[in-house]
């Protein structure tokens, strides 16, 4: 039986991949801050979204409403999608703001009552069992008809009580949740942090992709750039290629 394919849908990465990755796929989106790793991310959840996907997105770096808002900001209207309970947030961040009283804004209450109703939150983190009670449970429910994304695995370094029990985590929930129940785990990884952590990680994914400025051009101005590394069971090309990011667009080809 042969594993069923997705494609981005995201031009540099369909550029890189003409014949799309297996369902089954743990993938990594590695690269300085600033390369473009959340935006990447944002961009595969809304084109999951738009081809009828359902989306689950575990948040460390911030709560659900600013993700939304970052959605946002790139041109990508996602309140229908959380409307239609097809994209969900485990809250791994708002963890921090128990027992204050925080007040939104008039401006942003509306959303935020859009919002809540798509949020997972979980009390403590920390646990890697209950991260994992939480995030088994959802990718189940949405088994060989969706994906799961994670924003970010430093940040879930910053708060694991053992790295080493961590990255058992991840090996699990590749295991269990993309080859068995066919939902791509994506995640991203900032460099420069953990780097024993990260060689690790990399033999432990099906798929690497970096994210750089361009290394000649950099003093002039930040040009970003992606590779894709590896991709186990896809023909990849191997060349650097340049992109920019545009409002309702996403990234989009740079020569």
């Amino acid at each position: 039986m042969q594993v069923k394919r997705f494609e981005f849908q995201v031009a540099p990465l369909d550029t890189l991949l003409p014949e799309g990755v297996p369902r089954n796929s743990l993938i990594g989106i590695l690269g300085e801050t600033g390369t473009g790793k959340s935006a990447l991310l944002n961009e595969i959840a809304y084109r999951a979204l738009k081809r009828g996907e359902n989306v689950l997105f575990i948040l460390l770096e911030d709560t659900p409403l600013s993700r939304v808002l970052n959605f946002e900001s790139l041109g990508f209207e996602v309140l229908p999608y959380l409307r239609e309970g097809r994209l969900k947030f485990i809250d791994c961040f708002s963890y921090r703001l128990a027992g204050k009283d925080i007040e939104l804004p008039d401006e942003l209450a509306e959303i935020h009552s859009h919002v809540e109703k798509s949020i997972v939150e979980v009390e403590d983190p920390r646990n890697e069992d209950i991260l994992w009670d939480y995030i088994e449970r959802e990718s189940r429910a949405i088994k060989g008809r969706g994906m799961v994304l994670l924003d970010s695995l430093t940040e879930c370094l910053t708060i694991a009580t053992n790295p080493r029990s961590l990255l058992d985590l991840i090996k699990a929930l590749k295991a269990v949740v993309s080859k068995y129940y066919f939902v791509p785990f994506i995640y991203t990884f900032h460099f420069g942090f953990y780097d024993e952590f990260r060689y690790a990680l990399e033999v432990a994914s099906d798929g690497v992709i970096d994210l750089r400025f361009n290394p000649e051009v950099i003093k002039e101005m930040l040009v970003k750039q992606m590779r894709i590394r590896r991709m186990s069971g896809s023909y990849h090309l191997a060349n650097w290629v340049t992109f920019d990011i545009e409002r309702g667009k996403g990234l989009v080809m740079v020569k």
